[in-house]
């Protein structure tokens, strides 16, 4: 499967879904306003149509939204339009995982430091009973640095856009290691 021929249909698919919930946003008022009809019960059935469009039209946008950006040392990572980014040093990676297929793949990165985010968590019990497989790589690389604590992020927003996500993360984060299954879809990503 080509992903930067999904890429394109996911983007073309996202603004043909919003231009639609757009239209009927706009065309349900002015079809009231056309027919005259203005009694209490349509005034407050578009109101609830209208509120649940436009809930829609925020999941669907807030769901989709991922943006990132490279640095020579850093790599900017978003993942909603309105909050806070994060900064990832690429020398501070220590561990990075894929999980999943096609757009429900979720990466997930180990670091040594947060380097500014408040909302990257340290490696906890929780985190490493959820992602047993991490947890195996984490121990092994806890026994090469005892003393360093370890932050995870885990990106699961952006469908396939986190396919050029994990492929930057590899051209610039020379220092991490990298999963098989990390590998194999970075291959899946390049071979096309």
């Amino acid at each position: 499967m080509d992903i930067n021929k999904a890429i394109r249909k996911q983007e073309k698919s996202h603004k043909r879904f919003l231009f639609f919930l757009g239209f009927i946003f706009f065309t349900m008022p002015l079809v009231v306003f056309l027919t005259r009809r203005y009694n209490l019960f349509f005034m407050i059935y578009l109101g609830i149509i209208e509120l649940l469009i436009l809930t829609a039209i925020l999941a669907t946008i807030s769901s989709n939204y991922i943006s990132y950006s490279s640095d020579d040392y850093k790599i900017k990572l978003k993942l909603k339009r309105f909050g806070e980014g994060f900064n990832i040093i690429c020398d501070k990676v220590a561990l990075v995982h894929a999980e999943g297929y096609g757009p429900d793949m979720s990466i997930i990165i180990l670091m040594t430091s947060r380097f500014r985010n408040k909302k990257i968590d340290e490696v906890n019990e929780e985190f490493l009973k959820k992602y047993q497989y991490v947890s195996h790589h984490y121990y092994k690389i806890k026994k090469l640095n005892p003393e360093s604590n370890y932050f995870y992020l885990v990106v699961k927003k952006g469908y396939y856009h986190k396919y050029r996500l994990l492929d930057m993360i590899y051209r610039n984060c020379v220092k991490a290691y990298y999963t098989e299954e990390t590998v194999e879809k970075i291959k899946e990503y390049r071979r096309f």
